[in-house]
């Protein structure tokens, strides 16, 4: 059995709204593709910012490490945040 994730009543399989509150059920709808494949550029170029990052320790020819140490916290920031957002958007 399924419960509604606001009002905790019971849920059938099957169901796209809860018969209490009124509220969509998570994963009834289908994700917006245009999230997840920002999601993917986020994920990306936080990982190039991160080797990046460390790469500014050992080498002169890249930005400098408070540069990237920054790029790297905004693009964390923005990748944590882009993933509450998604998760709200799954429980309406």
């Amino acid at each position: 059995m399924e419960r509604c994730l606001d009002c905790n009543s019971t849920l059938k399989k099957g169901e796209t709204e809860c018969w209490a509150c009124g509220h969509i059920v998570a994963g009834s709808q289908p994700s917006s593709k245009a999230s997840g494949h920002f999601s993917k550029v986020i994920n990306f170029f936080l990982y190039l910012s991160g080797a990046f990052t460390i790469a500014s320790l050992f080498f002169d020819a890249t930005p400098p490490f408070s540069r990237c140490l920054t790029a790297t916290v905004v693009l964390f920031l923005v990748k944590s945040s882009m993933g509450q957002m998604l998760q709200k958007d799954d429980k309406e």
